[in-house]
């Protein structure tokens, strides 16, 4: 059993509830801070009128554990969305 195969075992399985009204909204910018306990990371717009300037809106706070998870976690969806990518494309091809 590999050490990926291990480590699923053993979290627990989570059910997400969303709303169906839940809002989704862009983002453009973020800005990432680690401190010694926890890692902020905050989220916003670029002006239009003001490329050079931005609007933070939303700040989430997460663990280290949770932040070096939710970078596993990315890394690992946009892994699968590439090579399902690479694999529509090969079959227009």
């Amino acid at each position: 059993m590999s050490e990926e195969e291990k480590k699923e075992e053993q979290q627990p399985t989570i059910q997400f509830h969303v709303q169906p009204e839940l809002e989704y909204v862009y983002r453009d910018v973020f800005n990432v801070y680690a401190g010694t306990g926890d890692v902020l990371i905050e989220f916003g717009n670029h002006h239009r009128a003001m490329p050079e300037h931005a609007s933070i809106s939303n700040r989430i706070v997460l663990s280290v554990s949770d932040a070096y998870l939710l970078v596993q976690t990315i890394q690992q969806a946009l892994q699968k969305a590439q090579a399902q990518m690479q694999h529509n494309l090969s079959k227009q091809q």
